[in-house]
């Protein structure tokens, strides 16, 4: 019988804490948190434990899904985030340059907002995007916390040119 351990989620500031990461250079850390400063970054024990190879991360796709990289961010962005960081700034003005960043960031580039919005009697069905002819995807708001956000809602900056 296999035991279960406890249920257990990482975000950015305590990422530091998971047991496994000391397989990751410094600068790779230093990535996540330039990176998962910008955007949205959880992991959970079971997703570590159990589906990333800790021996080749270089190729482990479940790694490269779910930590922020550095290529997630344009090559500016990726340094006015570390700047931010390296001065030890102040929390608040780190938020400040990592909002600024999100603003110049494009998160909707295939016109999500719209032209996936279905209407009902004419009034738009916000929460809900139609992007195939039999599916609909639901996002309630109280339900959109992942228990791992991987770089699939994330990665759009690394195919724009």
């Amino acid at each position: 019988m296999q035991v279960l351990s406890k249920y257990r989620a990482f975000a950015l500031k305590t990422f530091r804490q998971i047991p496994q990461i000391s397989k990751l250079t410094p600068e790779q850390k230093f990535a996540v948190e330039v990176v998962g400063s910008v955007l949205p970054f959880r992991v959970n024990n079971y997703v570590l434990d159990e589906l990333i190879n800790w021996d080749d991360l270089s190729n482990d796709p479940i790694f490269r899904l779910t930590f922020p990289q550095e290529g997630m961010l344009l090559p500016h962005h990726f340094k006015q985030m570390a700047d931010a960081l390296r001065r030890d700034a102040d929390p608040r003005a780190a938020r400040v340059v990592a909002d600024h960043i999100r603003i110049q960031l494009n998160p909707h580039p295939a016109g999500q907002l719209d032209s996936n919005v279905p209407t009902f009697n004419g009034q738009k069905l916000n929460g809900i995007q139609h992007k195939y002819r039999e599916t609909v995807l639901f996002f309630p708001s109280q339900g959109q916390t992942c228990h791992a956000y991987c770089t699939f809602c994330f990665r759009w900056p690394q195919f724009r040119k």
